[in-house]
C-alpha cells in the first residue's frame, strides 16, 4: 500500500503540479506530521482489530471442528468396540462349538469340515482385530502391556500357527532360534506374537513354493567386552540382572518379492502390491501397516531387503527386559508332530479346583464348561453380576472367569462388590476377565481394575487352561501333557558374490571366459517362420544356415520381456550384493530400455549402456568381470566401462545390406544405393548405433581383405592387447585366413575369435565379419594387460 500511495502522489504531482503547496512554518510542518502520524495510527488500530478478531473466529471455527472431529472419532470407536463385542461373541461360540466337536470320535470327512469352518472363524477373527487395531491407532488409544513371559513358549505358539499355514501351501518351515535367548523375558506378548504372526503368515500368504523361514538372535542393548568373558549370555550372568537384550527377528520367504518401487509404500494401509499376479490372494493389506504402527509403539525398528520374484527378508528389532537369562536351549531339535488328525492334550486335571464361570450368555457358559471338563474341575455357574456376588459370598472358588459385558452390572462392577464383600469367601480369588471387547480396551481395564488376568474372546481349550493353571494352587494339580517339541531344518547360509556381471546374448564372450569370470548372459528371441526360440538356450549358431543366407534371412531377433529380465536379474541378486548389467548400445534394439525398465523393481541392479554389440560388447563385458573379480567398487567399474567404451572401435562388413534394411536399421536411400552398385557395406558404432559408414566393391572376399588392411592400417593408434573376431557362418579356412591377415597388420597379442551369436547373425547376414579392438589410451589400461592369464 505504501508503494502504490506513493506511486499515486507522484503521478498527481507529475500531471497536476499546481495541486501542490509548499507549507509555510514550522508549524504547519508539526500539525502535518501529527496528523500523518494520527490518521495512521487510527489505520493501523482498525487493521489489527480487523486480525484479531478475524483470527479468533477462525480459532473457534477450528475448535470447533476438532470437537465434531473428535466426537466423531469417540463414536466411531465405540461404534467399533460394540461391533466387534457383537462379532466375537458368535466367534467365539463357533469355535469353541468347533473344538469341542473335534474332541469327540468323528470320521474324517466330518473333521475335514469343522476344519474348514474353524479356518473361516479364525480368519473373519482376524479381520475384526485388524480393524480395530486400526481404529485404536488412530484414537491414539493404543497401549502396551509388559509382563513376564516365557521364551519358549512365545515362540512355540508362533512356530505351531505358522506351521500349519505353510502345511496348507505345502511350503517348508524352516526354524532357527538363538539357544542362548533367556528362559523368562518382560514385555507385552501379545504384540510381540502378533508382529511376528503378521510377518509370518504375510511371507506364507505370498509365497507360493519353497520355505518360510524364522530366524531369532539377540544381542545386549550396552554390550562390552569383558576379559574372560566370551558371550552376552556371560555377560549377563556376571555383571547384572534384568539386562535389556534386543531380539532381531528375521522372517525370510521364498515367494514374489517386492519391487524397487513399491517399498516406499510397504507400510500403507489397504494397500497390496502385484494384484495381477496377487488377485486370488486373500487380505486386506492391514497387517504390515499395524506391524509398523506397534514396533513404533514398543520404540522398534523394522527393515526389508527384497529380491523381486525370489523373496523377502523382513527384520524386526525389540528391545527386552530379561528376568531369567538362563539359555532357553537348543530349540533346534524340538520336533514336530507330522499326524494331521486333530489330537487334543489335556495339560492337567485337577478335581479339587473351583471355577465359578460369570456370563449372560448360555452357548458361552455352555462351551467354556465343556472345554473344561477334561480336567475334571469343578464348576459352577453365573448368569449375573448379581449372582455372582451371591455365590461368592458363600462358597470359595479358586478362580472366577468373569465376563466384561454383563446385563445388571459390568464385570468391572462386580469385582468391586467381590472385593468388597464382607465376609465373602472369595475376596482373594483370582478374577480372569475375559472379555470380546478390543484388545487395547480389554487391556485397559485389565490394568486399571486390576483384573488378575484375561482371556479374549472367542476363547481356545488351550488358552483357558493355560490361564487358568497360572492361579491354581500346585496341591491341587496334576500335570498331565508335555510340552510339544519340534524338529527343526538346519537353516544353511549362503555365501554371496559382491559384484555380479552380466550381459546379453549378442555380446561375444569365449566360453572359458564366461566359466572363469562367472558372467551371465541373458537371451534374446528369435523369430522364425516356425516358431520363437531362445538365443543360447534353445537355438544355437550351429543352425543358422537353415534359415539364413548372404541375401535373406526368414528370422530376426527380438527382445525378452520385463518379466524374463526381472526374472534373470533375481537369480544373479540371489547370488551376490550387486549386479551390473551391461546391456547392448541402447540405441541397437530395445533390450536397453528392457532391462532398464526390469532393474527399477531391484534395488541392487545396474543396467549400463556398452555403447557396443558384438565383439565390442564383449570387451566392455570383460573389462568389468575382471575388475568385479579383482573386488573393485562399483563406482570404479562404472568407470572403467565408460573409459573402455569410448576407446572401443568396432567395425562389421556385411555380404549385403539387404537383411539389414528389411529389419529396419538403414534408411532405404542407402539400401538402393549399395544395391545398385554390388557393394558390400561397412558398418560402424557411433554413439550406440549401427550406422553406414562406407562400401568396398569386388567379391565378398576381396571386400574383407579391403576391409581389414583399411581399418588396421594405423599401427600407433591401435592398442595390441586384444582383438576380436566375429563372424557369421565363415568357414575354418576362411577364419583362419582373416585371423593372419588381421595380425599381418597389426602384432595382437590376443586374438579372440568368436561365432557369431543367431541374434547378431539374423540381422546382419551370412559370412558377416565383425572387428574391435582398442584404440591406445595415455592412461594405461590395466584391465587388459593380461586377458588371457
Amino acid at each position: 500500500m505504501s508503494v502504490i500511495s506513493q506511486f499515486v502522489c507522484y503521478l498527481i504531482g507529475y500531471y497536476h503540479p499546481e495541486s501542490i503547496h509548499n507549507i509555510e512554518g514550522r508549524f504547519f510542518i508539526y500539525l502535518d506530521s501529527y496528523f500523518s502520524v494520527v490518521v495512521v495510527g487510527i489505520m493501523v488500530s482498525i487493521m489489527m482489530r480487523f486480525q484479531i478478531r478475524t483470527s479468533r473466529k477462525e480459532r473457534e471455527i477450528v475448535e470447533r471442528q476438532n470437537a465434531e472431529l473428535e466426537k466423531a472419532g469417540d463414536f466411531k470407536n465405540a461404534f467399533f468396540a460394540n461391533v466387534s463385542h457383537e462379532i466375537r461373541t458368535p466367534i467365539n461360540s463357533i469355535l469353541g462349538l468347533n473344538e469341542m466337536i473335534l474332541r469327540e470320535n468323528i470320521s474324517p470327512e466330518v473333521e475335514e469340515y469343522v476344519k474348514n469352518s474353524n479356518t473361516a472363524g479364525q480368519m473373519l477373527l482376524s479381520l475384526v482385530n485388524d480393524f480395530m487395531d486400526i481404529s485404536q491407532i488412530e484414537m491414539k488409544k493404543m497401549t502396551l502391556l509388559k509382563a513376564e513371559y516365557k521364551t519358549k513358549r512365545l515362540f512355540r505358539n508362533v512356530i505351531e500357527v505358522a506351521r500349519v499355514l505353510a502345511e496348507e501351501k505345502e511350503l517348508e518351515l524352516l526354524v532357527d532360534i538363538d539357544e542362548k535367548l533367556p528362559s523368562i523375558m518382560i514385555g507385552d506378548q501379545k504384540r510381540v506374537q502378533q508382529i511376528l504372526m503378521n510377518l509370518l503368515s504375510n511371507a506364507v500368504k505370498y509365497t507360493y513354493s519353497g520355505s518360510v523361514t524364522l530366524k531369532v538372535s539377540m544381542e545386549a542393548k550396552e554390550y562390552r567386552q569383558i576379559p574372560g568373558i566370551e558371550s552376552s549370555y556371560d555377560f549377563w550372568k556376571k555383571t547384572q540382572e534384568n539386562e535389556n537384550v534386543v531380539l532381531k527377528i528375521s522372517v525370510q520367504d521364498t515367494g514374489i518379492g517386492i519391487k524397487k518401487e513399491d517399498l516406499e509404500h510397504l507400510y500403507e494401509r489397504f494397500k497390496r502390491f502385484d494384484e495381477k499376479k496377487n488377485r486370488m490372494t486373500q487380505g486386506t493389506g492391514l497387517g504390515l501397516s499395524i506391524t509398523k504402527q506397534l514396533l513404533d509403539l514398543m520404540e522398534g525398528t523394522i527393515s526389508v531387503d527384497s529380491i523381486y520374484t525370489k523373496g523377502t527378508v523382513f527384520t524386526v528389532e525389540i528391545e527386552q527386559e530379561v528376568v531369567d537369562p538362563t539359555p532357553v536351549g537348543n530349540v533346534k531339535n524340538w520336533r514336530v508332530n507330522d499326524n494331521d488328525h486333530y489330537q487334543y492334550e489335556k495339560q492337567f486335571v485337577a478335581p479339587e479346583a473351583r471355577i465359578l464361570i460369570v456370563d449372560d450368555s448360555h452357548i458361552n457358559r455352555m462351551v467354556i464348561s465343556k472345554l473344561l471338563a477334561p480336567t475334571k474341575v469343578l464348576v459352577d455357574m453365573a448368569k449375573s453380576g448379581e449372582e455372582c456376588i451371591e455365590m461368592a459370598k458363600n462358597k470359595y472358588y479358586h478362580v472366577i472367569l468373569m465376563d466384561y459385558h454383563l446385563p445388571d452390572m459390568d464385570g468391572v462392577s462386580t469385582l468391586k462388590g467381590i472385593r468388597k464383600q464382607e465376609n465373602g469367601l472369595c475376596q482373594d480369588s483370582k478374577v480372569i476377565l475375559v472379555t470380546a471387547t478390543s484388545l487395547s480396551e480389554a487391556r485397559r481395564i485389565f490394568q486399571e481394575y486390576r483384573f488378575d488376568g484375561y482371556l479374549e474372546k472367542p476363547v481356545s481349550g488351550k488358552a483357558l487352561e493355560e490361564e487358568i493353571l497360572k492361579f491354581l494352587p500346585e496341591e491341587v494339580v496334576e500335570y498331565t501333557k508335555e510340552e510339544n517339541t519340534y524338529e527343526i531344518k538346519q537353516v544353511v547360509t549362503q555365501k554371496h558374490k559382491g559384484i555380479y556381471i552380466t550381459s546379453d546374448c549378442v555380446c561375444e564372450i569365449p566360453k572359458e571366459w564366461m566359466e572363469k569370470y562367472d558372467i551371465r548372459l541373458m537371451y534374446l528371441y528369435i523369430q522364425t517362420e516356425t516358431g520363437r526360440f531362445a538365443d543360447t538356450k534353445e537355438i544355437t549358431s550351429k543352425y543358422m544356415s537353415n534359415f539364413l543366407s548372404v541375401e535373406s534371412s526368414n528370422a530376426r531377433s527380438i527382445s525378452a520381456s520385463v518379466e524374463e529380465y526381472e526374472e534373470f536379474f533375481a537369480d544373479a541378486i540371489a547370488e551376490s550384493e550387486e549386479v551390473i548389467h551391461i546391456s547392448m548400445a541402447k540405441d541397437a534394439g530395445v533390450s536397453y530400455q528392457v532391462a532398464s525398465s526390469a532393474a527399477k523393481g531391484f534395488d541392487h541392479v545396474h543396467v549400463l549402456d556398452s555403447g557396443h554389440i558384438s565383439g565390442g560388447q564383449g570387451i566392455v563385458v570383460m573389462a568389468a568381470a575382471k575388475m568385479a573379480m579383482e573386488g573393485a567398487t562399483l563406482a570404479e567399474i562404472f568407470a572403467t566401462v565408460e573409459r573402455v567404451k569410448k576407446r572401443i572401435e568396432s567395425r562389421f562388413i556385411l555380404p549385403s545390406l539387404r537383411i539389414f534394411y528389411q529389419h529396419g536399421y538403414a534408411n532405404s536411400f542407402i539400401a538402393k544405393m549399395i544395391k545398385s552398385t554390388n557393394a558390400h557395406p561397412i558398418l560402424t558404432m557411433k554413439q550406440s548405433r549401427l550406422v553406414v559408414t562406407g562400401v568396398t566393391l569386388g567379391t565378398l572376399e576381396q571386400a574383407k581383405r579391403v576391409f581389414v588392411k583399411t581399418h588396421l592400417s594405423h599401427l600407433h593408434k591401435i592398442d595390441t592387447k586384444v582383438v576380436v573376431i566375429t563372424h557369421a557362418g565363415c568357414t575354418v579356412k576362411e577364419i583362419e585366413e582373416l585371423k593372419q591377415l588381421v595380425l599381418s597388420r597389426i602384432p595382437f597379442e590376443n586374438v579372440i575369435i568368436e561365432l557369431a551369436s543367431v541374434s547378431n547373425a539374423c540381422n546382419a547376414g551370412e559370412k558377416s565379419i565383425g572387428i574391435a579392438y582398442l584404440k591406445k589410451n595415455t592412461t594405461p589400461a590395466k584391465n587388459f594387460d593380461s586377458m588371457n592369464k
